[in-house]
């Protein structure tokens, strides 16, 4: 069985995530913080995959197989649960964590973005030389 790695572009971004404590190209270690509201929010009847997203770890980054692995991991851990189970059902993310969330994806697509400009301007340079060598 082969694993997934992470780009580079992937690793940094996932670094800049408050639910994630570090990252390498091949493991995502999670925060405590995250893993409690996980639960917390999965016990209350919300997606594992929903959870994951609302936090910045879409599964597509992820993988599918990751989120419900951690969720597994997590349900028989009687530390985890036992915060889950007495914090309450608190709002999925504070406001400075969202914030912090909606910085960091708004750096990632000002980032894409700038790569998209790029390689149009690329595009746009090969096809005139095409075209020249066509002529």
């Amino acid at each position: 069985m082969t694993k997934r790695q992470f780009s580079n572009t992937e690793v940094e971004y996932l670094r800049a995530l408050p639910a994630v404590e570090s990252v390498t190209q091949n493991r995502i270690t999670y925060s405590r913080d995250f893993q409690i509201s996980c639960m917390r929010r999965y016990l209350d009847g919300e997606r594992p995959s929903s959870i994951f997203t609302s936090a910045g770890l879409s599964p597509a980054i992820v993988g599918r197989k990751r989120v419900e692995r951690n969720i597994a991991r997590w349900k028989v851990d009687p530390d985890i649960m036992a915060a889950a189970k007495s914090g309450g059902s608190s709002g999925p993310l504070s406001a400075e964590t969202r914030e912090r969330l909606v910085s960091v994806q708004l750096g990632q697509i000002r980032s894409l973005t700038c790569q998209v400009l790029e390689l149009k301007d690329r595009i746009d340079v090969l096809e005139r030389q095409l075209k020249e060598i066509q002529r």
